[in-house]
């Protein structure tokens, strides 16, 4: 993790002063390389320490949605009078701190040479279909976000909702998201791994459809409350599943197919909701409640409901 993040580091800083589009596109690949495993790592280190010592997984996450919040707002801040592309530097500092931070934190209890070795498909349990199941239906449930992060300040400033107000609605999801991770013990003991990711299936379903109808203020917030359990729930049922069905000394490379899922469809439903969009607005956003719909029929092949 943290030779990750220097390595990202060092190719933001590159990027800052780099003017040529194929070398941006070229650093652009390279920095994906090394930067999108970094979440995953995160999240399996986070995840070992639930289980070796115990710690609760839901308010260690909701910091990282906390971060989210304040370098918003220092963002929002900061372009008032800078300019966007100096932004940039934030990151570097963000990824050298983060770096500084992986270094002092202990090893993995469950890290082995031997294991480092294996061939990712020599081990059954990443094999195993109902594990592959889980993977798909998270990837294709947070994959569906695609149309959200593209075009919904988009489609809230042209339904007349001011430039002020779409800085409050994604902070509201955000929020709500955080109450999630907060109150995940709890959520996790009354609905399982399983149910959480079903619910919040659910209330993706129901925020994609009626999101084109959601002009005013109000209606955009109460959507934008269930951010909660669209994300929310499913990026933590999702976690919690992955680490039941995978041993500790996988849960990275676990975790980093799930990122890849989840990558994937983004990709393809981002390409395929801009299409959409142009021709019809609201056909976008249909798409990704159509995604929604079968990562919730996937999860109902699941039979490890844990």
């Amino acid at each position: 993790m943290a030779l990750f993040s220097v390595i990202a580091l060092i190719s933001f800083w590159i990027l800052i002063y780099s003017s040529d589009y194929w070398t941006v596109i070229g650093l652009v690949v390279f920095l994906s390389i090394f930067y999108t495993p970094i979440q995953p790592l995160q999240d399996a280190y986070a995840y070992e320490t639930v289980s070796t010592l115990g710690l609760n997984y839901g308010p260690m996450r909701s910091w990282g949605s906390i971060a989210f919040v304040v370098a918003t707002l220092i963002g929002g801040w900061y372009l008032t009078f800078g300019e966007p592309a100096e932004l940039l530097f934030l990151t570097v500092g963000s990824l050298g701190l983060l770096a500084l931070l992986a270094v002092l934190l202990p090893g993995m209890p469950s890290e082995s040479r031997s294991s480092s070795k294996e061939s990712v498909w020599a081990a059954e349990e990443l094999r195993d279909p109902q594990f592959l199941l889980v993977v798909l239906s998270g990837g294709l449930l947070l994959g569906s976000f695609s149309a959200l992060y593209a075009f919904a300040s988009i489609f809230w400033l042209s339904v007349g909702i001011s430039d002020a107000m779409v800085g409050g609605l994604w902070a509201i999801g955000t929020l709500a998201e955080i109450g999630i991770f907060v109150w995940g013990s709890f959520f996790m003991r009354h609905l399982g791994a399983w149910g959480l990711m079903v619910t919040g299936g659910v209330a993706s379903i129901i925020r994609w459809m009626l999101f084109p109808y959601a002009t005013e203020t109000w209606s955009a917030v109460l959507l934008q409350l269930l951010h909660a359990g669209s994300f929310g729930m499913v990026f933590l049922g999702m976690v919690a599943y992955t680490s039941k069905l995978v041993s500790s000394k996988r849960l990275g490379t676990a975790q980093g197919l799930t990122q890849t899922a989840f990558g994937v469809v983004m990709g393809v439903s981002g390409i395929a909701s801009g299409w959409l969009y142009a021709i019809e607005q609201a056909y976008a956003f249909y798409l990704m409640a159509g995604i929604c719909c079968v990562g919730v029929l996937t999860l109902m092949l699941v039979t490890k409901r844990v």
